[in-house]
Protein backbone atom coordinates (compact mmCIF):
# COMPACT_ATOMS: atom_id res chain seq x y z
CA UNK A 1 0.00 0.00 0.00
CA UNK A 2 2.59 2.63 0.59
CA UNK A 3 4.50 1.81 -2.63
CA UNK A 4 0.89 2.14 -4.22
CA UNK A 5 0.73 6.14 -2.24
CA UNK A 6 4.47 6.52 -3.05
CA UNK A 7 3.59 6.08 -6.77
CA UNK A 8 0.73 8.01 -6.77
CA UNK A 9 2.43 11.03 -5.54
CA UNK A 10 5.16 10.99 -7.49
CA UNK A 11 2.61 11.09 -10.55
CA UNK A 12 0.63 13.77 -9.02
CA UNK A 13 3.88 16.19 -8.14
CA UNK A 14 5.45 15.40 -11.92
CA UNK A 15 2.29 16.22 -13.46
CA UNK A 16 0.86 19.18 -11.15
CA UNK A 17 4.45 20.71 -11.06
CA UNK A 18 6.09 20.56 -14.64
CA UNK A 19 8.87 21.01 -15.50
CA UNK A 20 9.64 23.59 -18.05
CA UNK A 21 10.57 23.04 -21.45
CA UNK A 22 14.04 24.52 -22.60
CA UNK A 23 13.15 24.75 -26.47
CA UNK A 24 10.50 26.31 -28.08
CA UNK A 25 10.41 25.52 -31.75
CA UNK A 26 13.43 23.23 -31.67
CA UNK A 27 15.39 26.23 -30.47
CA UNK A 28 16.93 26.80 -26.90
CA UNK A 29 14.60 29.46 -25.24
CA UNK A 30 14.55 31.33 -21.98
CA UNK A 31 14.79 28.59 -19.60
CA UNK A 32 17.70 26.91 -21.26
CA UNK A 33 19.21 30.50 -21.07
CA UNK A 34 18.84 30.47 -17.19
CA UNK A 35 20.55 27.38 -16.70
CA UNK A 36 23.41 28.66 -18.10
CA UNK A 37 24.62 30.21 -15.08
CA UNK A 38 27.21 28.11 -13.54
CA UNK A 39 26.93 29.53 -9.80
CA UNK A 40 30.16 27.65 -8.61
CA UNK A 41 31.69 29.72 -10.56
CA UNK A 42 32.22 33.63 -9.75
CA UNK A 43 32.94 34.68 -13.47
CA UNK A 44 31.05 32.22 -16.08
CA UNK A 45 31.13 32.91 -19.32
CA UNK A 46 29.11 30.19 -20.68
CA UNK A 47 26.32 32.70 -21.97
CA UNK A 48 28.96 34.77 -23.75
CA UNK A 49 30.37 31.51 -25.12
CA UNK A 50 26.49 30.60 -26.01
CA UNK A 51 25.61 33.40 -27.99
CA UNK A 52 29.16 33.67 -29.61
CA UNK A 53 28.66 30.06 -31.34
CA UNK A 54 24.70 30.69 -31.86
CA UNK A 55 26.13 33.78 -34.12
CA UNK A 56 29.26 32.25 -35.63
CA UNK A 57 27.31 29.32 -36.76
CA UNK A 58 24.36 31.97 -37.86
CA UNK A 59 26.87 33.69 -39.74
CA UNK A 60 29.25 30.83 -41.18
CA UNK A 61 25.93 28.62 -42.25
CA UNK A 62 23.65 31.50 -43.41
CA UNK A 63 21.28 29.11 -41.77
CA UNK A 64 17.48 29.96 -43.39
CA UNK A 65 14.72 29.46 -41.15
CA UNK A 66 11.37 31.19 -41.79
CA UNK A 67 10.97 33.16 -38.76
CA UNK A 68 14.46 34.43 -39.02
CA UNK A 69 13.42 35.91 -42.37
CA UNK A 70 10.30 37.98 -41.01
CA UNK A 71 11.42 38.42 -37.12
CA UNK A 72 15.05 38.94 -37.55
CA UNK A 73 17.57 42.04 -37.05
CA UNK A 74 19.21 42.48 -40.24
CA UNK A 75 18.54 46.19 -40.52
CA UNK A 76 19.27 46.83 -37.14
CA UNK A 77 22.72 45.46 -37.27
CA UNK A 78 23.43 47.14 -40.61
CA UNK A 79 22.07 50.03 -38.68
CA UNK A 80 24.83 49.73 -35.48
CA UNK A 81 27.63 49.25 -38.08
CA UNK A 82 27.10 52.09 -40.04
CA UNK A 83 26.74 54.44 -37.05
CA UNK A 84 29.81 52.85 -35.81
CA UNK A 85 27.99 52.00 -32.63
CA UNK A 86 28.72 48.46 -33.17
CA UNK A 87 32.39 48.83 -31.75
CA UNK A 88 30.55 50.51 -28.39
CA UNK A 89 28.50 46.84 -27.19
CA UNK A 90 29.90 44.48 -26.01
CA UNK A 91 29.21 40.81 -25.75
CA UNK A 92 28.68 40.83 -21.73
CA UNK A 93 26.38 43.85 -22.55
CA UNK A 94 24.37 42.01 -25.06
CA UNK A 95 23.81 39.67 -21.99
CA UNK A 96 22.87 42.02 -19.63
CA UNK A 97 19.85 42.81 -21.76
CA UNK A 98 19.23 39.50 -22.97
CA UNK A 99 19.13 38.43 -19.01
CA UNK A 100 16.71 41.68 -18.04
CA UNK A 101 14.48 40.26 -21.19
CA UNK A 102 13.95 37.13 -19.81
CA UNK A 103 13.46 38.69 -16.44
CA UNK A 104 9.59 38.98 -17.16
CA UNK A 105 8.43 35.24 -17.04
CA UNK A 106 6.38 35.53 -20.12
CA UNK A 107 9.60 35.56 -22.30
CA UNK A 108 10.47 32.82 -21.04
CA UNK A 109 9.42 31.00 -24.39
CA UNK A 110 11.36 32.98 -26.57
CA UNK A 111 14.03 31.75 -28.19
CA UNK A 112 17.30 32.92 -27.54
CA UNK A 113 18.19 34.39 -30.95
CA UNK A 114 14.45 36.42 -31.09
CA UNK A 115 15.61 37.79 -27.51
CA UNK A 116 19.62 38.79 -29.22
CA UNK A 117 17.36 40.65 -31.79
CA UNK A 118 15.34 42.12 -28.99
CA UNK A 119 18.25 43.64 -27.95
CA UNK A 120 20.05 44.79 -30.75
CA UNK A 121 16.78 46.43 -31.78
CA UNK A 122 16.95 47.96 -28.49
CA UNK A 123 21.00 49.00 -28.81
CA UNK A 124 20.13 50.26 -32.70
CA UNK A 125 17.66 53.31 -31.24
CA UNK A 126 14.49 51.24 -31.46
CA UNK A 127 11.45 53.35 -29.81
CA UNK A 128 9.53 51.36 -27.27
CA UNK A 129 6.53 51.10 -29.31
CA UNK A 130 8.61 49.42 -32.02
CA UNK A 131 10.14 46.89 -29.32
CA UNK A 132 6.70 46.02 -27.79
CA UNK A 133 5.48 45.44 -31.68
CA UNK A 134 8.31 42.98 -31.75
CA UNK A 135 8.29 41.62 -28.50
CA UNK A 136 4.33 40.54 -28.96
CA UNK A 137 4.81 39.41 -32.67
CA UNK A 138 7.30 37.16 -31.42
CA UNK A 139 4.88 36.12 -28.26
CA UNK A 140 3.07 35.04 -31.09
CA UNK A 141 5.03 33.02 -32.95
CA UNK A 142 5.97 31.27 -30.17
CA UNK A 143 2.33 30.59 -29.34
CA UNK A 144 1.19 29.45 -32.39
Amino acid sequence: MTKIFLILFFFATVNVFPQPMHLTKDADNGYAWERMEAPAQYYSTSKETYLSSILERYRLTKEKHPEVSSLNCKEDINKLYAEGKSDKISISDIVGEIDKFYSEEKNMIVPIIFAYCYTIKKFSGASEIELSNYKNKVLDFCKE
